[in-house]
């Protein structure tokens, strides 16, 4: 791709900015406005346009966008990527302030699966909502606030004071993973120092704060590794890489015909059980929607759908070969992968498998496929989930990648660069 450079560099910028996954969706609508797509309200009636480019956020954490052909037929359907917008991190309880000989540290609570000792030592900040007295009783005014600054850490136990380190000791995350606010200077009250921290960020008055919903982040920058810059090591790979991946694939694409739907849901990593999660009724009521919005009538079928679940993939470490299966190992840069599982837990089937690896041809990209190893138990991701709702052709695709759930983690950079290529690929066909 000519362009590989930019879209590198617009990862990083983008990166810098999707910090939770309400300033993730806050990003995408951004970049969204500046390509010219408009906003539309779930609770209103929609009357869509041929050529169309539209976009709506029912919930601050969640976000779908799509576009209409120039027919203003569906017969052609829908071609739908999802991805998501969580990744593991730690979110601050209410009350958080925890104090011991003049240093203040935050009560967190662990979300999703996080690799625990990779959060030690790190430059971490603070990001998401807080809610602000209103006039109306049912809906206080919503903020959305990022400090953007290394603010917090999480320093290890010197080695001398636990020699077993190197051994694999548990991690507590209640006691060993308060990161480490500030120290405080002679007479400083501890009690809402947090909360008088955000008030001033925020530019409100603290007594009017009457909830916070925030996040502890790595605020590390995205960089290329490896002997000839092919690897990308950055915070929240998983499934970040995927957002920006599709949200670039449809900004860029020109729609010959049908509909193309980028959905990005939240809360996959705590299982999408959420009215904003991939576990809801939420996308095949906006499908709904959308095909009122055009043809006027309810959808009688579905057989012309096609979803790709886009979500990040296992790679073959080299110092844990033994991890992959025996015949099925996804390598970094040689190909974005095909997700399998006889037990489901990937959605992908032999027709969808095969339309995928057709796909990939057309785009001109490798791909792998990856199965788990026999005697390890596996992950899943949105693909099972949508296809309860939505009862159409889903294969689970994904970049290989290292260190997943890290704090930082690491794939190859042609995967990434093909992953765009083959979702724009899938929005431009005929």
């Amino acid at each position: 791709m000519d362009d590989s450079k930019d879209y590198i560099s617009g990862f990083f910028g983008f990166m810098k900015k999707a910090t939770t996954p309400a300033q993730t969706v806050d990003t995408i609508m951004e970049r969204l406005g500046a390509e010219g797509f408009s906003k539309l309200d779930l609770n209103e009636q929609w009357n869509l346009s041929a050529s169309g480019k539209y976009w709506l956020s029912p919930y601050p954490s969640m976000i779908i966008a799509f576009t209409i052909g120039s027919s203003e037929t569906l017969a052609k359907g829908m071609r739908i990527i999802a991805a998501h917008t969580d990744n593991p991190a730690f979110r601050i309880k209410p009350n958080p302030e925890v104090s011991s000989e003049g240093m203040l540290t935050l009560n967190v609570e662990r979300y999703g699966g996080p690799i625990l000792n990779t959060w030690f030592d790190r430059p971490l900040s603070i990001a998401g909502r807080i809610a602000v007295k209103s006039d109306e009783v049912l809906k206080p005014k919503v903020i959305h606030l990022d400090l953007q600054r290394p603010i917090l850490t999480i320093p290890n136990l010197a080695i001398h004071m636990n020699r077993e380190a190197n051994k694999g000791v548990e991690i507590k995350v209640q006691k060993e993973m308060q990161p480490l606010l500030t120290q405080l200077i002679e007479d400083e009250v501890k009690d809402n120092y947090l909360l008088d921290l955000v008030a001033k960020e925020a530019g409100v008055n603290a007594e009017d704060i009457l909830d916070m919903d925030l996040s502890v982040y790595c605020c590390e920058e995205g960089v290329l590794v490896g002997a000839k810059g092919e690897f990308i090591s950055c915070p929240r790979i998983d499934d970040l890489s995927m957002v920006y991946a599709v949200m670039e694939a449809i900004v860029s694409s020109e729609n010959k015909g049908g509909i193309n739907i980028a959905a990005f849901m939240d809360n996959e990593e705590i299982g999408s059980m959420t009215k904003q999660g991939a576990d809801s009724v939420l996308l095949s009521t906006i499908l709904e929607k959308i095909h009122v919005g055009i043809e006027q009538r309810p959808i009688c079928q579905m057989k012309d759908y096609f979803v790709i679940s886009a979500d990040g993939a296992h790679g073959l470490h080299p110092n844990y070969g033994e991890k992959n299966d025996i015949t099925n190992k996804p390598v970094m840069n040689k190909g974005i992968t095909i997700k399998i599982s006889g037990n489901r837990s990937y959605a992908s089937e032999v027709e969808t498998i095969a339309a995928f690896q057709q796909l990939c041809d057309k785009a001109g990209v490798n791909y792998q496929k990856f199965v788990n190893h026999s005697d390890q138990r596996g992950g899943t991701t949105l693909g099972p989930i949508l296809s309860k709702y939505l009862p159409v052709h889903v294969v689970d695709v994904g970049v290989p990648m290292l260190a997943m759930h890290s704090t930082r983690e690491l794939m190859g950079k042609q995967d990434f660069l093909d992953s765009i290529e083959v979702f724009r690929t899938f929005f431009q066909l005929e």
